[in-house]
């Protein structure tokens, strides 16, 4: 447990990638119940999700154009994430924000921020949002030959840092088994606990793809309802803001939000159709849910989750344009098959509690000086 004894300042810098922001809302939540002052910095689509969880929110004041829920080809959004990555564009507003703080968290994607940052008087928590494995194998080799260009190695970045913190399962994380780094710590997911049981009449299946559009995602949200239109099951799909639901055409089993809590809908699920999504697989998994994992970007962390997932027994993974039969028989086989909700039951037996967060909480405020 950490040893602070007085009110901090607690600096989160991120950006909107989709599937790293929740952790910082988790995070600033956990941390400012304790009585600390949380600040993010972001960007100003972040603004109300950040002020709704009740903490106080910086905007970058020339950040390159991104949003994680405009379309992008996969040329474009490649060479975004690239610039996003390696910008010097987020610096001075980082180093400004953090001249008064405690501790600085940065999303280990930030190079140049933590670069900046590394060094001075403040502690500065690397925050890893998802597999390190991924992050530190397919993510650091795609940025490598940009980042050495602007003199920033990725794995010196990272370690020059005070923490490299890994808000994951460590068991499920194929990078979890590595020799003992006190400065490398894996606290478990920063998710809510799971919430109890509600039995329902039919299986409710939860389906939900990722909130960054993504090319073909559209299409494969269809295929989920027409594999659900002759199943004995009652399926609720979200869209998030990428697709708007409005243009898809559900069977009379079958509802579809553009937004609804996950943690609302979860107890009342047999099982999850999603895209390896790190925080959406980690909420089901609390759950005991077995899933259908149908990754919608092959250079992301999607096919490591869905891969990690179904290798405990507790996923089918497909690939993006499965037809709905396969979907259908995918499906079929997780919520008739007990193994897979067993493996499930296996993993939620770690995660089911929510205690990531406050672990992670620690670890972050353990940095005071």
């Amino acid at each position: 447990m950490p040893t602070e004894t007085r009110s901090a300042r607690v600096l989160f810098v991120t950006f909107d990638a989709g599937g790293n922001f929740p952790p910082v809302i988790a995070l600033g939540r956990e941390i400012a119940s304790r009585g600390h002052r949380v600040t993010v910095l972001g960007h100003q689509q972040q603004r109300e999700k950040v002020e709704a969880a009740g903490l106080s929110f910086v905007a970058y004041t020339d950040p390159p154009p991104w949003s994680s829920a405009q379309h992008h080809g996969m040329l474009s959004a490649i060479l975004g994430y690239l610039k996003m990555f390696t910008t010097d564009a987020l610096v001075d507003d980082a180093v400004s924000a953090a001249a008064d703080q405690d501790v600085v968290v940065v999303d280990c994607m930030l190079l140049p921020v933590m670069s900046a940052l590394t060094g001075r008087d403040v502690p500065v928590v690397a925050l890893f949002h998802t597999f390190f494995a991924y992050l530190d194998g397919s993510f650091r080799r795609a940025i490598g030959m940009v980042s050495r260009v602007r003199g920033l190695g990725v794995r010196k970045t990272w370690r020059a840092t005070d923490l490299r913190l890994v808000v994951s399962d460590r068991a499920l994380d194929p990078a979890g088994g590595r020799a003992s780094d006190p400065r490398l710590v894996w606290s478990g997911p920063a998710e809510p606990a799971a919430r109890p049981h509600v039995p329902q009449q039919l299986p409710v299946v939860l389906a939900s793809l990722s909130t960054t559009d993504f090319p073909g995602q559209q299409q494969t949200l269809q295929n989920i309802l027409d594999a659900a239109a002759d199943m004995p099951i009652r399926l609720v799909l979200t869209t998030g803001p990428a697709v708007d639901p409005g243009s898809l055409h559900p069977p009379a089993n079958a509802e579809v939000h553009g937004f609804i809590p996950h943690r609302d809908i979860l107890p009342t699920c047999s099982a999850v159709v999603g895209h390896g999504g790190h925080s959406t697989a980690a909420q089901a998994l609390a759950h005991g849910l077995p899933m259908v994992v149908i990754p919608m970007h092959p250079l992301l962390d999607q096919p490591m989750v869905g891969k990690a997932v179904a290798a405990s027994g507790a996923a089918i993974v497909l690939p993006k344009k499965a037809s709905p039969d396969s979907i259908a028989v995918a499906l079929t086989r997780i919520l008739e098959d007990p193994s897979y909700t067993a493996a499930a039951t296996v993993i939620a037996e770690r995660l089911a509690d929510g205690r990531g967060t406050a672990r992670a909480a620690d670890a972050i405020l353990d940095q005071l000086r």
